[in-house]
Formats: structure tokens, C-alpha cells, sequence
């Protein structure tokens, strides 16, 4: 059966804010009719093995495990033989990787149940005769509900005409979105664990074609559905665990944090789930790693990797001691800060270094995608470094070199920067030593209130239009006609006399104080200036600029404001005042400079042309330009 799609253009990332991408309950809905079955490869003492055995260098292999019962169990996956491969999914009841060597490989799958062990071994040959012209990345679980992203990686050097999908098992999806060379949908609620296969069939313009199967496995999975996380439209996955399987908070971390489970006010208190600055006030890594909560084990490497290599590492240690624990997923987009949980959650896609580890995050667009889509401004923001973007390249998805630990550095540390300002903000330095274990991170939030409140008592923002444009912008608020006819100067008027670091700051005060920390600590331990650009939406094909500003943080008027988050946060830095005296002064656009002409300042100009840059390229570079933090959502709490 050939399955109709919905098409839809290329979406703009979405600026962060909200309250949540989903209606609050969502009831159980019946699971949809099946499309049709397929047969497994073997059962082995209950396990279905479903999967393919023969492929060809470049294409993906996939299998799926299923309790033909229904019955829970666990499993760890190991290579006994063959070329390597990395198993990135090695705790998930679904896998797939991508062979680039002919042979012969050998796979176990070391399950356990509550009452046995058991081992089951899967072989599959891979040949030399043809390359993969075109495959689907990558075969995975799903939790029931979630979202379900699928990317063709076209390894030809071929334009692709055309990609059609063919759902062959599983609950028919009836809505299915195309983007480009992706595939999204949202996975049906289901009563046991249940295959969903695709096949994907690629035309390109010479007339040539290729085909790929992709398996995705649908958890059943048991919700709160009056939860923390359910309610607030997050489905999470079942494959979350402790990054260090002998930490001490194991169990704690499993169950206080990111599970489908918790409820809608937590219960877990400090003694369950300390602060780590109420047991340590000199973290070491390992410290931070036992605290660490993965949905692959890839990502608390790659987080291992950060705090012991980057300039931002030591920095980062000291800012951790005021979170209970650090979530890194595919699942969770965008990043955030919780203080029900004293908890970070930082997405995946900030971390990953190989195409392997990337192919298992999910793409899925941002739900807030088309905020503000009729105001006739925008509002670009980037870090700048040595007159260079920060991170310096982009990476688009076809592209499957690995990402240079500079711009991981680059990835991370702004987003960190910004989700501990929160932590500190909540849970500041001076309450540490005089915290209740026996109460929760909610309990004590709502008992002490927090500096970004000070903040915005004492150095409150004053453009009420700024403010009830961000409502727009990033909380999904609908424009008003007035605000509809806001040009780019009228903007430039509201927000050039204020005093705020960013767009972004007049959402909430909460990240006003946070933004403050953030541009501050860039500048000052990586060098890293931020850009600001407000620009007109129509007949500006090249981008100029009304009104742009490189570090604002920098500027007098914003001084009180920036010393007093930065000392409320990070107090060990030492004299503020003196820190931010040091820092680069601030610099102005010249009116009409097109945006992506002024990184380089100082000179007339740097001999960048946005239009000779590739189509991958531009396209990315846009997407990063617009004001979307990816963080700061704000979450719904019941009581």
C-alpha cells in the first residue's frame, strides 16, 4: 500500500518558550488498525528476532527484539566478530549500524529477565558488490507517543529527484510528514511492543533508483498520566540510565529524574538526590559523571570528553555543584532547566563528534517552529570568535565527517553557561550549606524565591513592547495588527535604549538573569562576542542590518545588571567590576552592513559573500542566526 503525505517547506528553528507541546492529559487513544506483519528471522526461548541478514557496504542493518509474551526484559548488545562496528544502542531492544567493510559479523544480544539470563547470537553478511546509494538512518526504538524522525543519507553523488515511503507493518501512521530528505510522525499509542516497518524508495534525476528498509520499535509503556513529564506532553524513552553503572546515585538518578513515573509535584527530596555542591564544593569529574543520566553511552562519553579537555571545564565543575543531576538525550529538544527536579536537560545534538553518533539523535523540527511568523522583523544573534563564527563550521546532515572538538567546545559551552545560570539562580551558592534534606527542589524554590527575581526587582527591563513581543517570539502568543506592523526601526527603538543582553531576556526574568551570566562568562573565558542584529523581513534578500551591536553585555548601561547575576552565580570569579572593566567594549553595525558581512569589524570588509556560500551552508547559517536558544522552556507544574 502506497501511503499519501503531507508536504510542507523547509521550517525555521523556533525560539525557545512555551508551555508545553502538547494538550495537558492527552487521553489513551485506541491503536490505530495494522497495515500488515512480518515475519521474524527466529525465535530463541521467547525473543523474536526481527531483522535483515544480507546487506551491502554503506547500507544500514537493523534488528529488533520482542518478547513474544510481553514480558520486560533488558539487554546488552556486544560484537563477537567481524569488521568493527559501533554499537551506539547497546542497552536498547533495537539497533542499527552502518558497515562500511565486507565480511562475515556476529552479534549477541545478552538478555536478561527478572527470573533468567539468556544469549542470543545474529549473524549477517555484508558484501562488496554495490555500494548503497541511499540509506535510511536509523533503525531505533521509540517510546509510545514520542516523536519519530527518519533521514535518507544520499552516500551518491546524484541529485535526488524524489522519495517516496511505504509503510509495510505495523499500526498504520496515517499523518506523515516530508521534509527534505526526513521523515516525522508521532508514534502510535500501542498495548504491547509493536514493529512499525518502512521502506523508503529513492528516484534520482539520471533516472537511477535505490530502496532501504528502516525498522522502528514501538515501547508499550506504562504512564502517569497526571505525571510530571507525561502532563507537560514528554513521552520519555525507556532506554534512560545512570552513564556510570556503579555510581552510588544510581537508583536515585533513575527514578527521581526523567522517567515516565514521576509525579506531577515530585516527591524525591535532597536525601534521595542531594545538590552536588552540599557534598562537594570541588566536584571532580567523576563526581559530575556519577550524576550523569544517558539515553547512549556515547553522550556521557562525549561529556566526559568536554569537562576534561575544554577551557570551560574547570568553570563548569564548579557551576554543576548546584543541580541534582545532568539528563542528556535524543529525546530532549529543546535543552532546559527544571527546578522540580534540581535537574539540566541538555539535548544530544550538542555533543555528538561522529555521523554514527549522530544518525541516533532525532531531527525532529522544534514544535514552536512558526512563532511570530508575521512580524516583520527578526531579530539574529551569534557568537563570534577570532572574527570567525563560534562554532566555526556547520555541519549539514548528508555530510558524514566528523565534527572538530572546537566546535563541540562552542556547542556546549554557551548552552551550559546558560542552563547552570538557572541552576545558581535557584539553588545559589550561599544556600548550600544550610539546605533541608528532607525537603524537595520544588519545596525550596517556592520557600526562597529566587535572585532573577532581586533582579528584576531592582534592575527591572522597561520596553513593554519588548516584553509582549517575546510573549510572541518565543512563548506562541498571537500578534497583535500593531505588533504585525512593527517595522525594524520601530524595534531598534524599543530595544537599543534598554538594558537588555538580548531579545531573548524580556521572555522571562529568569532568563534575563541567565542570558546576563551567559554573554558575560563567554566573553571573558572563551572569547567569544556575542552579535546582535535586528533586520527587516521584506525586500531584504541581503540581509542588512537596521541596527546590530557586537558586545552588548560590555555596554555601561547594562553593568549593574551583569555584576549582579555574575556574582549571585559565580561568586569564586572574584571582582566582577574589575572582570567586566577588561572586557572588549562594545561595537556598532553601520546601518544597511548586510549581517553576514560583519564579523570581521574593524575592516571595511572581510570578502565574504553570503551568496557564494553552498546551499547547505546558507541554509544553516540562517537557521542559526534567528534568536532560538534552544533552552529556557517552560514547563507546567500541577499541584
Amino acid at each position: 500500500m502506497r501511503i499519501l503525505f503531507v508536504f510542507i517547506g523547509l521550517l525555521m528553528l523556533s525560539a525557545c518558550g512555551g508551555s508545553g507541546n502538547t494538550d495537558n492529559n492527552p487521553q489513551p487513544a485506541p491503536t490505530p488498525p495494522s497495515i500488515g506483519e512480518i515475519s521474524p528471522l527466529f525465535v530463541s526461548n521467547g525473543i523474536q528476532v526481527y531483522g535483515q541478514q544480507d546487506a551491502v557496504i554503506g547500507e544500514t542493518v537493523g534488528f529488533v527484539l520482542i518478547d513474544e509474551n510481553n514480558q520486560n526484559f533488558s539487554v546488552d548488545w556486544t560484537q563477537i566478530s567481524g569488521p568493527t562496528l559501533d554499537i551506539l544502542a547497546n542497552n536498547s531492544k533495537t539497533i542499527g549500524v552502518t558497515p562500511s567493510q565486507a565480511g562475515n559479523y556476529l552479534f549477541r544480544a545478552n538478555i536478561q529477565r527478572s527470573n533468567a539470563s539468556l544469549a542470543i547470537d545474529i549473524n549477517f553478511t555484508v558484501s562488496n558488490q554495490s555500494s548503497a546509494s541511499a540509506s535510511v538512518m536509523l533503525d531505533h526504538a521509540v517510546t509510545e507517543l514520542g516523536n519519530v524522525s527518519l533521514h535518507v543519507h544520499n552516500a551518491e553523488n546524484l541529485q535526488l529527484q524524489s522519495i517516496e515511503w511505504t509503510q509495510l507493518a505495523g499500526p498504520l501512521i496515517s499523518e506523515l510528514t516530508e521534509q527534505d530528505d526526513f521523515l516525522f510522525f508521532e508514534a502510535p499509542e500501542v498495548t504491547e511492543d509493536t514493529l512499525l516497518v518502512f521502506e523508503m524508495s529513492a528516484t534520482y534525476n539520471n533516472g537511477s533508483q535505490a530502496s532501504d528498509l528502516v525498522f522502528v520499535l514501538i515501547q508499550n509503556t506504562n504512564f502517569d498520566r497526571n505525571g510530571l513529564f507525561y502532563s507537560n506532553g514528554y513521552f520519555v524513552t525507556q532506554d534512560m540510565h545512570a552513564y556510570n553503572s556503579d555510581s552510588p546515585h544510581k537508583q536515585a538518578l533513575e527514578s527521581c529524574v526523567y522517567n515516565n513515573q514521576i509525579p506531577a509535584t515530585p516527591t524525591c527530596t535532597f536525601a534521595d538526590l542531594p545538590l552536588i555542591g552540599t557534598q562537594t564544593t570541588t566536584p571532580t569529574v567523576e563526581d559530575i559523571l556519577d550524576r550523569t543520566l544517558v539515553s547512549h553511552d556515547w553522550m556521557g562519553d562525549r561529556f566526559r570528553q568536554y569537562l576534561e579537555g575544554s577551557v570551560a571545564g574547570q568553570d563548569m565543575l564548579n557551576l554543576l555543584r548546584g543541580v541534582t543531576a545532568i539528563v542528556i538525550s535524543y529525546d530532549v529538544r529543546p535543552s532546559f532547566y527544571w527546578s522540580a527536579t534540581g535537574a539540566i536537560y541538555l539535548d544530544a545534538n550538542n555533543f555528538w563528534m561522529s555521523a554514527s553518533e549522530r544518525d541516533t539523535l532525532n531531527d525532529q523540527p522544534d514544535y514552536r517552529s512558526d512563532f511570530g511568523s508575521d512580524l516583520q522583523f527578526s531579530i539574529f544573534w551569534r557568537y563570534v570568535k577570532n572574527n570567525a563564527y563560534y562554532p566555526l563550521n556547520v555541519y549539514p546532515k548528508n555530510n558524514r565527517g566528523p565534527r572538530t572538538f572546537y566546535d563541540l567546545e562552542a556547542s556546549i559551552s554557551w548552552l551550559m553557561y546558560h542552563e547552570l545560570a538557572h541552576a545558581n539562580d535557584f539553588f545559589p551558592p550561599n544556600s548550600w550549606s544550610n539546605m533541608d534534606p528532607s525537603t524537595t527542589p520544588l519545596a525550596y524554590f517556592r520557600a526562597n524565591g529566587t535572585n532573577s527575581d532581586i533582579l528584576n526587582d531592582q534592575y527591572p527591563l522597561t520596553s513593554s513592547e519588548m516584553h509582549a513581543l517575546a510573549d510572541v517570539r518565543f512563548g506562541g502568543e498571537s500578534a497583535t495588527n500593531q505588533q504585525r506592523n512593527y517595522t525594524a526601526a520601530n524595534v531598534r527603538d524599543f530595544f537599543e535604549p534598554d538594558i537588555a543582553p538580548s531579545f531573548y531576556a524580556y521572555y522571562t526574568e529568569r532568563e534575563d538573569f541567565a542570558t546576563l551570566f551567559e554573554r558575560f562568562i563567554m566573553l571573558h573565558r572563551l572569547g567569544a562576542a556575542a552579535d546582535l542584529g535586528i533586520l527587516a523581513n521584506q525586500n531584504n534578500n541581503n540581509y542588512q542590518v537596521t541596527w546590530g551591536q557586537r558586545n552588548r553585555i560590555s555596554h555601561p548601561s547594562l553593568a549593574a545588571r551583569t555584576i549582579f547575576a555574575v556574582e549571585k552565580v559565580y561568586p569564586e570569579l572574584g571582582d566582577v567590576t574589575s572582570l567586566l572593566n577588561n572586557l572588549p567594549s562594545p561595537k556598532a553595525f553601520s546601518f544597511g552592513s548586510p549581517w553576514f558581512e560583519t564579523l570581521q569589524l574593524d575592516q571595511t570588509s572581510n570578502g565574504f559573500e553570503f551568496n557564494e556560500m553552498p546551499l547547505d551552508e546558507r541554509k544553516m547559517r540562517l537557521l542559526q542566526q534567528q534568536n532560538y536558544p534552544h533552552h529556557g522552556i517552560q514547563l507546567k507544574i500541577k499541584d
